[in-house]
């Protein structure tokens, strides 16, 4: 099961330098306009925030706090992916816990 932390950490690593890339090279704002253009773009990004709360509502399940849950949903809804992906690392025995 450690395994799959470490992967995962490997993952936010990647996911995070790749993010940084992209934020160098290219403008969000103008991405995230052509992005919203498009039906599929707007799609995949009311997928992405439905995706992102659920996330949360699960951080809220294993934390047992509404507060501490919007505390982790505030930087999820600005950066996106990553914040969960910490929190998955961070907290990765109390929610494997929950399914052994």
């Amino acid at each position: 099961m450690e395994g799959i932390r470490w992967f995962a950490l490997a993952l936010l690593i990647l996911f995070a330098g790749y993010t940084v890339h992209a934020s160098r090279t290219e403008s969000f704002w103008k991405s995230l306009k052509t992005v919203l253009a498009l039906k599929w773009g707007r799609q995949v990004t009311i997928d992405l925030y439905l995706g992102l709360f659920l996330f949360s509502f699960f951080i809220y399940l294993n934390e047992g706090s509404i507060l501490l849950a919007v505390a982790w949903l505030i930087p999820t809804l600005l950066l996106g992916n990553i914040v969960p992906l910490i929190y998955f690392v961070v907290n990765f025995h109390s929610l494997v816990s929950h399914f052994i």
